[in-house]
């Protein structure tokens, strides 16, 4: 099929189906919203009624689009796929395959992380059907009593997802995490695992009983929903005459075979991303997906602009990708990437001075570098995940509620009170009348705020007592034992600093939660110098150099590269794309 390149300002016809190509700091969004303007202002499909959908990868992403587009926001449905099928899918239509899934509708708002309990895990292995085929070392006993079993085991129900087996939609889990780091404890595949795998969705009715929606749960039954009742996609191809996905490379394939469906008859289905930047194969995603998609009479598209980056910038990114050289509209030359060999400190300090007052954003691989990096902006950080032990040593009725209301007070703090009621209505989900349930989480969430000084940086024991006096007291009561003394001995602050409240103005991030923005400085820590590989012999099939591609195309102005060892031979090889620096 034949590819016309375009610039990011072209307009193309809007009643067929697209797919654009475009690299980092392209223009997609800028592209994305001229398409939907130029829909809004020619169709003559959409009517008064009818909507486009715009399918987002975050709620940011959605947000800046919604802010783009000025007048005709209330005519486009921005949002991410799991919002979208939830909201358009789930929510309406959830009651007809309630049944089948023991899934109590009545109690169904919105969906929830899967965070992993010792009592459901409990529960789920005490009514397991081949309980009496469990054997040592794996027995009951075994797998409920010995720490680093139990710990394994949640690790390995915590990678629950759905994946297809030919045409079948089926529930799996990845054994390669059925592994306890901290113990060094690996559950056996054929002893254990085996045994265990068939009754994985029973499992998940545990939660569904309750009405918990989790959010691998919510592409699995909008496929069945879609598939077993097939006006269902008739309404939405009613509803959304244009269906647009942005960063399709990140799509994985329950969700690619959704938007097919939607894509039959009259609906005009646009795709726009980039293979180079696809980093989720956790999530299902292969590289390669964005290649095969195709649709009838698609046209195809690629932007070969950077509007983005400097030159000097734009020079590494073309080093790293032969595939697609872009080509820099700023006409900026910019000094030299940085690579700075030395430790982080070192390198982090340095390109703080060369920053000056302007903000300096820190991009890592995983959560492990990341609070490294923000121990440089407060050496308090706990160099252990303690979210990770409070759910591991805590009671399951109370952690649920201290976190919970832990998650509220951080999202309050940060200004998005919406998103702070509604994880403290979590607590109240008794309360059948929603006003009520939301009147009295506001209060709670009120009351907690006003009180953030006095707990903020006092044992967490203080904020519990805060909880079970003003938001629950039916809760378990602290008396003694190893969960006491981690309430007594973690303050609020630094539990905290590990609830993910999705904030995106963070100095520190990860590369994968960076991804879709941009920062006029970077800051990329590498950890030796093996990783300097990607520089060297760019393979953009790999994903841990597509990951590092995502993570030095998020620049616009500086970019630096922390790598503490460096071989002659790499240096006289990078010298000159980069300004090689070293500790005075």
């Amino acid at each position: 099929m034949s590819v016309t390149t375009i610039a990011s300002d072209d307009a193309i016809d809007i009643e067929k189906p697209f797919k654009v190509k475009a690299g980092p700091g392209a223009g997609k969004t800028h592209w994305l919203v001229a398409h939907i303007k130029n829909v809004l202002t020619n169709s003559r499909r959409l009517g008064s009624y009818r909507k486009v959908a715009c399918i987002t990868y975050t709620n940011t992403a959605a947000d800046t689009i919604i802010s783009r587009l000025n007048e005709g926001a209330d005519r486009i449905e921005t949002s991410t796929i799991h919002s979208f099928i939830y909201n358009n899918i789930i929510k309406p239509y959830m009651h007809f395959i309630a049944s089948q899934y023991d899934f109590n509708v009545k109690y169904m708002d919105g969906h929830d992380e899967h965070f992993i309990s010792r009592k459901y895990i409990k529960e789920w292995v005490d009514a397991h059907p081949n309980l009496a085929r469990l054997s040592n070392p794996y027995t009951r006993n075994q797998l409920l009593k010995l720490e680093g079993n139990l710990k394994a085991l949640g690790n390995w129900l915590s990678s629950i997802d759905y994946k297809f087996e030919s045409r079948d939609l089926l529930i799996s889990a990845d054994n390669s995490k059925a592994y306890d780091i901290a113990t060094n404890t690996r559950l056996g595949k054929t002893g254990c695992l085996d045994k265990l795998a068939p009754a994985l969705l029973e499992y998940k009715k545990i939660f569904w009983r309750k009405g918990r929606l989790h959010h691998e749960d919510i592409l699995f039954f909008g496929h069945k929903l879609i598939t077993q009742y097939p006006f269902i996609v008739t309404v939405l191809q009613a509803k959304f005459p244009y269906f647009f996905i942005d960063e399709f490379q990140d799509t994985n394939p329950v969700q690619t075979e959704i938007i097919k469906l939607i894509a039959q008859k009259e609906t005009i289905v646009g795709v726009i991303g980039d293979r180079a930047q696809a980093i989720y194969s956790f999530q299902g995603t292969s590289s390669a997906d964005f290649d095969r998609f195709t649709l009838v009479n698609q046209q195809d598209f690629l932007i070969e602009d950077n509007r983005r980056s400097t030159d000097k910038i734009v020079q590494v990114l073309n080093h790293l990708r032969p595939d697609l050289r872009q080509k820099p509209l700023r006409n900026v030359p910019g000094a030299k990437p940085v690579l700075y060999v030395g430790t982080k400190e070192h390198a982090f300090t340095y390109a703080q001075s060369i920053c000056g007052n302007e903000a300096l954003i820190s991009l890592s691989r995983d959560n492990v570098m990341v609070n490294a990096m923000k121990r440089l902006y407060n050496a308090a950080i706990p160099s252990v995940n303690l979210l990770d032990e409070l759910f591991a040593k805590d009671n399951a009725d109370r952690v649920k509620v201290v976190v919970r209301c832990i998650r509220a007070v951080e999202l309050g703090v940060e200004g998005r009170y919406k998103e702070a009621i509604k994880e403290m209505e979590k607590n109240n989900s008794g309360i059948s009348d929603k006003v009520l349930r939301r009147k009295k989480s506001f209060h709670q969430l009120s009351l907690l705020l006003s009180r953030y000084s006095s707990y903020n940086n006092e044992p967490l024991y203080s904020f519990y007592e805060l909880v079970k006096t003003h938001v629950n007291a039916s809760i378990p009561s602290l008396i003694r034992g190893t969960i006491k003394d981690f309430y007594t001995n973690n303050t609020f602050a630094q539990v905290g600093l590990f609830v993910d409240t999705k904030n995106d103005v963070s100095p520190c991030k990860t590369i994968h939660k960076a991804k879709g923005d941009e920062f006029d400085n970077v800051f990329v820590t590498m950890l030796g110098s093996s990783d300097v590989g990607y520089l060297m012999s760019p393979d953009l099939n790999a994903e841990e150099q597509r990951v590092r591609y995502v993570a030095l195309s998020r620049a616009r102005n500086r970019l630096f590269i922390s790598v503490p060892s460096l071989t002659a031979t790499q240096e006289a090889t990078l010298t000159t794309l980069f300004d090689i620096q070293r500790p005075i």
